[in-house]
């Protein structure tokens, strides 16, 4: 309690010289509490509405072919079943029956359900109907509720038809909400319902078609989801389906805000990080303004433990002032996020007490990190080196080994706190081993800056005639400069900003220079196998076509690897999308153009049994090299290959490849092709047009996709995101400008009577303003090329393998002009503040 006291007193009138503290406390908090308050809240909301979002309490998908009759009469002893297709035909205007006078085709993404369908939710219409009533046949022809796009694309209106798969439909309703369709943010094609009966039989859902068919279950009450997909699998073990269960959320949005989530926890926490550089600093600071408090208490009995104690007490105040304060900034960020969010992602707007819990401990763990150095330097000092400050700080003592102790100590439980938050435990491991070898790293510059300061002033000396220059090196390497102090705060703060600002840059550039220019202008889907010579005909006397290519296209899973399952091994986050659930493959007897990597190309007449080409970075993942088996499930049969290459596949490109080829079949299976387009420099948009229109006439089931319009989509979520991790930069790069303004700051007293003495000796305020800039600018120079090398490897290290990488350079200088400036002004402030002062009074002050 006597701790206490003396701490509440000792703070009256002085709270304010932790004005810096609360503020950097405040915006680590702060950062921490909305990315966890905002991800809980799309997580719960995805959560609770998983089962309409998956369609059902089970999920089960399968590609190209329906599910067979012995596999439905199982999901129906389970409960309600509905079964539903999903393809993505070419729908034309004008086939009579209405007013409309519209034309033209375009591509629809259509769904046909069953009369069960929806299990969980409603689908919303205008006019409001019911759904069957809707898609019933009257006259014999089919309904279709469709999305209002397709009218203006067509330009049609309710109660005309449109011609899908040589199937008449007529529009009758808009669809104004889908509950399994409210979590799948990019479309192809304006939305089509139809009933299953309508397209039971004919070729839109023949075998081999690029059809997804969703069998959803909603099981009885007592039936465990779990235990019935355990059971299924067990007794199907190669029946190829996706299975969901609800119970597990949605998937692929878990996996998306998991990575979303563990980015910006990453983010946040440089920011703690940079902020806690600004507490050891304001810690730094504070103590030294009470240097004479602490001597007085010395003088008069007080312990190095006591001196501890009652200054912990009093950071521990402060910094539970910038966590309430940033808590509650945390909440209202949080709360005006909400709104913007609640448009297109479901949300539960109950705030998490255990996200503002771990917000907390991230700033208490941070400003304590940060704040016990300073604290237990300024505990050891005698109270004779107390009173003669002016050197005092020349014969600190380091810490002992207890000090040490606790700062590992608080190091791991930071550590332990980033990994129980992060959604990502291992990146954020990875990033907390890179965080702390950063702070060393900087640290350690901070030393070698001091020593080459040093060694300069000795070589220099009187070899010039610059008594500046000699004082702003001499200020660099002097016994208590601030030097590794300042070197690390602008580095981790320009390391932040230019991994945000070279990710962003390179992620704009590649989706406006590099993508657009290699990418095919359209793509051309389900085409027949036995149209493809006349498709081949059609486009050799396309004028306006540079070139293009086909590939037979199928959909397949890879179940095992050497024999072992998938689902028993530790897949990497990275390749997940590989094993999960169908993915393209095709084959080829020719090699492809980047060449391979290891092993060689089986011989265009090759017959025998089959082999794979595979990406070489999947194997590696995979653990799998040449001569290795793979099994893959294709069209509900296994197919074991054995790798007879590995090659490196372009991801961040758009050409026709895939992770795994095959060697060709010697007797195909039921497949459609795909091809790719590329136009001429000279075409224009009107000859992308006719080419359109072209293929839509010549094969009228082969949907058409512009790239074009899928690389805008990808642009724009590159925007978006791009305005996000803006706005992180700009908050970090405000907690950095605080940061380096309290660095400055902190030993604004020593450089006071510096500033007063060399004034007494003939100084002018210039030449003083002009050693201060000096010193930062080489100080920021330093800094700020190892953190443009550091920054950049890291964003290197994030995105280099997948994006042609070119490092940021000019608008990185922004920020290292700002923080430059933001030094010297803090430090020419301190100057004219000192400046202002008589001398003689500023002596007799120490």
């Amino acid at each position: 309690m006597t701790i206490l006291r003396l701490a509440l007193r000792d703070l009256r009138g002085a709270m304010g010289g932790f004005w810096l503290l609360i503020l950097c406390v405040a915006l680590g908090t702060a950062a921490m509490a909305a990315t966890g308050l905002l991800s809980g809240m799309v997580l719960d909301g995805v959560q609770a509405g998983a089962r309409a979002g998956i369609g059902g309490d089970v999920s089960l998908r399968l590609y190209h072919r329906p599910p067979p009759p012995e596999h439905l009469a199982l999901f129906a002893e389970a409960g309600t079943a509905s079964l539903t297709a999903e393809l993505r035909p070419l729908a034309h205007g004008g086939a009579g029956g209405g007013a409309g006078a519209g034309g033209g085709s375009t591509l629809v993404e259509m769904k046909a359900v069953d009369a069960a369908y929806p299990l969980y939710g409603d689908v919303e219409l205008e006019p409001p109907m019911p759904l069957a009533g809707a898609l019933a046949a009257r006259d014999g022809i089919w309904g279709a509720v469709v999305a209002e796009e397709l009218l203006e694309a067509l330009g049609l209106a309710l109660g005309d038809r449109i011609l899908v798969g040589g199937q008449a439909f007529e529009m009758r309703a808009l669809i104004r909400a889908e509950p399994d369709r409210a979590l799948r943010g990019f479309t192809l094609g304006p939305r089509v319902i139809v009933a299953l009966p309508a397209i039971a039989g004919s070729a839109l859902v023949a075998p081999g078609t690029q059809t997804y068919w969703y069998s959803r279950l909603r099981l009885r009450d007592g039936v465990s989801a779990s235990d019935w997909i355990r059971g299924f699998e067990q007794r199907f073990p190669e029946a190829g389906y996706r299975i969901v269960d609800a119970a597990d959320g949605v998937p692929g949005v878990e996996r998306s805000m998991g990575f979303v989530t563990s980015l910006l926890i990453l983010l946040s926490l440089g920011m703690v990080l940079i902020g806690g550089v600004g507490v050891g600093g304001a810690v730094a600071a504070y103590l030294d303004r009470k240097r004479d408090t602490i001597a007085i208490l010395k003088g008069l009995g007080a312990t190095t433990a006591t001196i501890r104690r009652l200054y912990l007490v009093q950071i521990m105040a402060a910094s539970l002032c910038g966590i309430a304060l940033g808590l509650a900034l945390g909440i209202a960020v949080t709360r005006a996020a909400t709104p913007l969010l609640a448009g297109w992602l479901p949300l539960d707007p109950a705030i998490r007490l255990t996200s503002l819990a771990s917000a907390a401990g991230f700033g208490l763990l941070a400003s304590l990190i940060f704040a016990l150095w300073p604290l237990a330097r300024a505990a050891l000092l005698s109270p004779q080196e107390l009173f003669r400050d002016l050197l005092a700080g020349e014969r600190q003592q380091r810490p002992g080994w207890r000090a040490l102790a606790g700062l590992v100590l608080l190091a791991a439980l930071l550590l332990l706190l980033l990994v129980w938050s992060a959604p990502l435990p291992v990146v954020a491991a990875l990033f907390a081993a890179g965080a702390a070898l950063a702070v060393l790293g900087f640290l350690l510059l901070g030393r070698v800056v001091a020593w080459t300061a040093g060694w300069a002033v000795r070589w220099v000396g009187g070899r010039t005639r610059r008594p500046l220059l000699r004082l702003a090196l001499a200020n660099l390497h002097r016994p208590g400069a601030p030097t590794a102090p300042l070197v690390l705060a602008l580095g981790l703060c320009l390391t932040l900003l230019v991994a945000v600002t070279s990710v962003r840059d390179n992620a704009a550039a590649h989706l406006q220079d590099t993508l657009p220019a290699t990418a095919p202008d359209l793509i051309l889907l389900n085409l027949p196998p036995e149209e493809a010579a006349r498709f081949d005909a059609l486009m050799a006397a396309e004028p306006a076509l540079a070139r293009w290519s086909r590939a037979p296209f199928l959909h397949g899973r890879l179940d095992r690897v050497g024999g072992v399952p998938v689902a028993d091994l530790r897949i990497p986050a990275e390749i997940g999308f590989v094993v999960r659930g169908d993915r393209g493959l095709s084959w080829r007897a020719d090699p492809p153009a980047g060449g391979l990597v290891a092993g060689d190309w089986w011989p265009a007449d090759y017959q025998g049994p089959p082999l794979l080409s595979v990406d070489a970075r999947v194997a590696e993942k995979l653990g799998v090299t040449v001569g290795d088996l793979l099994t893959l499930n294709v069209l509900g049969e296994p197919l074991e290959g054995r790798i007879a290459n590995l090659r490196r596949v372009d991801w961040a490109g758009l050409d026709l490849d895939f992770p795994i080829l095959l060697s060709p079949p010697a007797d195909p299976p039921p497949h459609r092709e795909i091809a790719a387009l590329w136009l001429s420099e000279m075409a224009d948009e009107q000859a992308l047009a006719v080419l359109r229109a072209a293929l839509a006439d010549a094969f009228p089931e082969s949907p058409t996709i512009e790239v074009a319009e899928v690389i805008g989509f990808l642009a724009g979520v590159a925007a978006r995101g791009g305005q996000v991790m803006t706005a992180l930069a700009a908050a970090s790069g405000f907690a950095a400008l605080l940061v380096l303004a309290g660095a400055v700051l902190a030993g604004q007293r020593r450089r006071a009577r510096e500033a007063v003495l060399l004034k007494m000796l003939g100084a002018t305020r210039r030449q003083l303003a002009a050693a201060t800039l000096l010193e930062y600018g080489l100080i920021a120079v330093a800094a700020g090329l190892a953190a443009l090398l550091l920054g950049n490897l890291a964003a290197w290290a994030a995105i280099g393998g997948w994006l042609d990488f070119w490092p940021a350079l000019g608008s990185a200088l922004v920020w290292l002009a700002g923080a430059v400036a933001v030094m010297a002004l803090a430090g020419l402030a301190a100057l004219n503040r000192a400046l202002a002062r008589p001398p003689a009074l500023m002596l007799r002050q120490g």
